[in-house]
Formats: C-alpha cells, sequence, structure tokens
C-alpha cells in the first residue's frame, strides 16, 4: 500500500467491500484501501484503535459503523466523526466486526 508506507503495521485481516475496495485490519488500526486506476493501492481513510470513540457496530444489517476522533483538533473540543463501510453481506460484515473485536483485544493492556 503506497509503496510500503504502512509496512510497520502488522496485518491481522482484511476484507472486500467490493471490486477495487477493501478494509484491512491491522494489530493497531483499520485501513480503507482501494485500487487506483494503475492497479497501485492507496489508504483512503484510516484510524488507529485508540482513535475509536465507540465499540464498532453493524446497522442496516451489512454496515459497519465507526466512530472516531476527529483528527484535526478544536480549540475547545475533538469532535467525534467516522465512517459506515457497506459490505455485499450481513456475513462480510459480522465476520469483519468479530476480527476488529480480536484485534483490539490482542493490544497489550497497560
Amino acid at each position: 500500500i503506497e509503496n510500503g508506507r504502512f509496512a510497520k503495521y502488522r496485518y491481522f485481516a482484511h476484507a472486500k467491500v467490493n471490486d477495487s475496495d477493501f478494509l484491512m485490519i491491522t494489530k493497531k488500526g483499520i485501513f480503507f484501501v482501494t485500487t487506483g486506476t494503475f492497479g497501485q493501492l492507496i489508504c483512503e481513510w484510516q484510524y488507529l484503535f485508540d482513535e475509536f470513540t465507540k465499540e464498532p457496530t453493524i446497522i442496516e444489517n451489512r454496515r459497519l459503523r465507526i466512530e472516531a476522533k476527529e483528527r484535526v483538533k478544536s480549540v475547545f473540543h475533538a469532535k467525534e466523526f467516522g465512517k459506515i463501510i457497506n459490505f455485499r453481506s450481513p456475513e462480510i460484515a459480522t465476520w469483519v466486526l468479530a476480527k476488529l473485536e480480536d484485534a483490539r483485544e490482542s493490544l497489550p493492556k497497560y
């Protein structure tokens, strides 16, 4: 992905969202990756697990909701925002949610 820009992250799992996009789960967070015009992999967005503001949930059977802190902090507070990933089936969404929980549970506890 992006010529190894994310090579330091340890891969955990991934799932196809559609023909050109997939969600990759690492030991520290998630990446939404798309295939560019020339076949290159591009990270459209990413969140580290410590940026999550709520537990990920499934809505409408096959949509995974991720809520996280906004990266650009205002002077007063960080707004909450996030993403909804629309998978092809409820089974894929459920599998991804379970993998997210597994990856987050594997984080070192301090």
